[in-house]
């Protein structure tokens, strides 16, 4: 058997990586906590600071341990998010992850590996703090998220 393919930021270059300034995107950041107060104009904006990339299933999107280099949204298909093997939760399109690493800078907690032909919008992280520094009111959302998440993982039983 062999071993998944670990992409990741690195390839944004590649043939697989397109502007992300379409409406799908724009409307799928507008169900995103953090962006839900934004405008139009400034979720079409947000967009365009990203870019689209396409895994396979398999794919390592992220590695635990690497550096956080972009806030990825799930435009199609599906991930697993899992720390030592153990899946802690499966995400689906509108839904996210790598918001810890883009806030705080430190290495990735946990693997998300893509468990079906899937397509992420991703947000570098030096966009996401500008877009912080320049819309401050979705710090209050983004903090909700993350608390929601630490006390959902605190509450989880220990592996």
């Amino acid at each position: 058997m062999q071993a998944p393919k670990s992409v990741g930021l690195n390839r944004l270059g590649g043939p697989e990586v397109v502007m992300a300034g379409d409406s799908e995107a724009v409307s799928l950041i507008a169900g995103v906590p953090f962006f839900q107060d934004l405008n139009e104009k400034t979720r079409k904006a947000v967009v365009e600071e990203g870019k689209e990339t396409s895994y396979a299933s398999g794919d390592v999107i992220l590695g635990e341990k690497g550096l956080g280099v972009g806030f990825y949204l799930v435009l199609d298909g599906k991930v697993e998010v899992r720390k030592s093997g153990k899946v802690l939760a499966t995400l689906n399109k509108g839904e996210f992850f790598g918001e810890m690493s883009v806030i705080d800078g430190q290495p990735r907690s946990a693997d998300v590996v893509a468990i079906a032909q899937t397509r992420c919008w991703v947000l570098p992280s030096w966009s996401f703090a500008g877009l912080i520094k320049a819309h401050p009111e979705v710090a209050i959302p983004m903090l909700k998220e993350l608390v929601k998440r630490l006390r959902t993982a605190q509450s989880s039983p220990a592996s």
